[in-house]
């Protein structure tokens, strides 16, 4: 005679959130190595994970859009942590966002303040696609790109609708390698990015 085995739930059980401070009291006492590269992103930590790949999109994607964004009025940042609230302090691979790199001394600037997030992912895509995307949402990003380096695409998610951890982009569009993407700022359009020019070769 065969036994059921008892099922169990884990319905009281519920994984802790950190806070930022609690994030930067662990690096300072060095429970957190200060090397360690991670980010928060609504109270959970997620461990970045840097390859040659990866890097070579990164700076190509940056040289672009810093071609297309004068600086007397916008700073492209690369893998800096930028603030949102209490328990996110995400680092997009690149942020675009509106000010002088000046203005930005006594503090990083927050996800209100971007006018263009770019994640890129390979190894990450959890959380680019459902974590980051409705963090970059509900902080108002006008537009959110995805460079997917397996698939060679790039997602162009657009309109944000702030439904707090719910948000979302409600334009979306997804680009293949042998197209070219519009910058669009304010309704007007910067200039183009082709795909596969800050893609590394095909494997």
């Amino acid at each position: 005679m065969a036994t059921k085995t008892p099922t169990t739930t884990d319905a009281c059980r519920r994984p802790y959130r950190f806070t930022i401070k609690q994030l930067e009291r662990m690096i300072e006492t060095g429970v957190i190595p200060d090397s360690t590269d991670v980010e928060l992103v609504r109270g959970k930590l997620y461990r970045m994970t840097k390859y040659e790949p990866h890097n070579f999109t990164v700076a190509m994607m940056a040289r672009r859009l810093g071609r297309m964004f004068p600086e007397e009025e916008f700073t492209v940042r690369e893998e800096k942590s930028m603030s949102h609230d209490q328990r996110s302090m995400p680092e997009p691979d690149i942020a675009v966002v509106r000010g002088r790199l000046e203005d930005f001394r006594p503090r990083p600037p927050s996800t209100s303040e971007a006018v263009l997030l770019v994640e890129v992912c390979q190894s990450t895509k959890r959380a680019d696609y459902h974590d980051k995307l409705s963090l970059y949402a509900e902080g108002g990003a006008p537009t959110y790109w995805i460079v997917d380096l397996d698939a060679r695409t790039v997602t162009v998610h657009a309109d944000p609708m702030s439904q707090g951890a719910r948000s979302i982009y409600s334009r979306v569009e997804a680009f293949a390698d042998d197209a070219s993407v519009p910058v669009v700022f304010d309704g007007r359009e910067l200039g183009r990015i082709v795909v596969k020019d800050v893609l590394p070769p095909p494997s």
